[in-house]
């Protein structure tokens, strides 16, 4: 077997993929896109890091190549669809740089609020500023955290170390969870108000783009200083630009940018924000770790056909694959449905019902279940290896069960979800030709597809709402490609499921919500 690497490897993870018996390492130096097309054929396996971009043309000329390993969290540079399509297994090592990440992140807040980067240029140019660099004690200010997930936590346990308060913000995270990391669960404008630092911990998705923009940098308190160590496109940095000028943010320390490098960012000529070129993973123990890891990984699939960390294949018999796959695609959008309806989530109940699911291996349509659930908020970080994972490190109760009573359907997944005093519930099934299909949405019973941008629109069972949300959304130019009707069986209240063709803007939905006979507005992604 031999396995290509394309960006280089710390010296652990070689030595262990060139200790393994029958395995041939070749690790150029920087090889060039048009190198790399030309040696992948002859290859087993390709490892990346952040610089080679597997693209569709690249793997067109994949030969033999059965996996692609990034030795590190994100696959953004990795066409994951179009390596699934030609069965390339793709898997990535998350967490292994996650204390890196958070110290990094730490370093950076002691930095800012010690004025150390400009003192350091300051005494190089011979002066000797002491009143100018006056600092502040991290000691009993508040620092707030937005995303709770593996390295947002590694941040709050070594600031209580420091004595600091924590508040943390997390639409995912139950405030019991967060508590036991001795954490307080605030609303995003209570953390604004509140913090005398803010640090930014999620990944980038569309509900996190911009989290802190102009409105959100209205609302902080006057003198916060921000860190954002995560992801590019988390701030706007714009917005933050100006509230640096006005004073009403103090300082900033910045290792990620929306376009890196920042070339013509107007934040690099302010004396008060200070900056590193994306070194949140640059350590050497981090460098090792996924070095380790990734090697780790590419052995036990090759030799061992062991599968750890991938991010679009389960653990599936290959002549169970054809029957489960619709219903994979099912539960993953029944759980993706109910993430974006119910937050936060403290138990999700999962029934299979029916004759199909008798013989079919039923743990990866759970963890798609949970894996849709999860994307949303955690984007590229979940896969089908670690969405259980993560789901037990937000404390969420998952029980399963299994009927052979079929409630009218061959197979019937039913996806219940409660959290604090709210419950919903959404049946879903396979039909003829592989076609998905959304039954059951709380007390509606429907018929829907389960794809595209939709609107989930409850309203009081009165003549001319149909009518008003159709004229409303027209107004704003949003084009409806179909809907889906129904009501309660008391006849009080209804349902429409409208699939649209691009996002709706937020003002549209508002005047639908303006409406007395309209209760509820809620826009999912599937």
């Amino acid at each position: 077997m031999k396995i290509l690497i394309s960006d280089g490897m710390h010296e652990s993870g070689l030595s262990m993929l060139r200790a393994a018996r029958g395995v041939e390492v070749d690790a150029p130096d920087q090889p060039s896109a048009d190198e790399i097309r030309k040696m992948l054929p002859d290859y087993d396996a390709l490892v990346v890091r952040s610089r080679t971009k597997v693209t569709e043309d690249l793997l067109d000329r994949s030969g033999k190549l059965k996996v692609v390993g990034r030795a590190g969290t994100g696959v953004d540079n990795i066409d994951v669809q179009a390596a699934s399509s030609r069965g390339i297994l793709v898997m990535n090592t998350p967490g292994a740089n996650a204390m890196a990440a958070a110290e990094h992140s730490l370093a950076m807040m002691f930095a800012l609020a010690r004025h150390i980067p400009q003192a350091t240029q300051s005494m190089r140019e011979g002066r000797w500023d002491k009143k100018l660099f006056t600092g502040t004690e991290l000691y009993e200010q508040t620092l707030g955290i937005i995303g709770l997930g593996k390295i947002g936590s590694i941040v709050a346990d070594r600031a209580l170390c420091l004595k600091m308060e924590v508040i943390g913000y997390d639409p995912y995270i139950i405030p019991e969870a967060a508590a036991v990391m001795g954490v307080e669960c605030v609303s995003l404008d209570e953390l604004l108000e509140r913090s005398d630092f803010i640090t930014l911990h999620t990944p980038m998705t569309a509900e996190t783009r911009n989290v802190i923009g102009r409105e959100a940098l209205r609302k902080v308190k006057p003198g916060v200083r921000i860190i954002n160590c995560a992801r590019g496109g988390l701030i706007d940095e714009d917005a933050l630009c100006e509230a640096l000028l006005e004073k009403r943010v103090a300082g900033a320390a910045l290792d990620v940018f929306a376009q890196e490098p920042p070339t013509a960012s107007p934040l690099l000529g302010l004396q008060n924000v200070i900056f590193t070129p994306h070194l949140g993973a640059s350590s050497v123990q981090a460098q090792a770790n996924v070095a380790r890891t990734i090697a780790s990984q590419i052995l036990d699939y090759l030799q061992l056909g062991i599968i750890r960390n991938a991010v679009n294949f389960p653990s599936i018999r290959a002549k169970d694959y054809e029957r489960i796959r619709p219903y994979m695609a099912l539960a993953e959008s029944l759980g993706r449905l109910q993430g974006q309806l119910f937050t936060p989530i403290q138990r999700i109940e999962i029934e299979y019902s029916g004759p199909e699911f008798q013989e079919l291996p039923l743990q990866p349509l759970t963890q798609m279940v949970v894996k849709g659930l999860l994307e949303p908020v955690l984007g590229e970080k979940v896969n089908l290896v670690n969405a259980p994972i993560l789901l037990k490190e937000r404390q969420v109760e998952l029980v399963t069960t299994t009927t052979s009573h079929s409630r009218g359907y061959t197979g019937l997944i039913s996806v219940r979800v409660r959290g604090g005093d709210q419950e919903g519930a959404a049946d879903g099934t396979v039909f003829q030709h592989d076609e998905v299909r959304l039954v059951r949405l709380n007390t509606y019973r429907l018929e829907a597809e389960l794809e595209g941008v939709n609107l989930i629109i409850q309203n009081l069972d009165k003549p001319g709402v149909i009518g008003v949300i159709g004229t409303t959304l027209g107004r704003y130019q949003v084009n409806i490609a179909n809907m889906h009707l129904s009501r309660t069986p008391d006849k009080d209240r209804a349902i429409a499921i409208i699939r649209i063709d691009d996002e709706a803007p937020a003002e549209a939905l508002d005047d639908l919500l303006n409406h007395p006979n309209i209760i509820s507005v809620q826009q999912v992604r599937l």
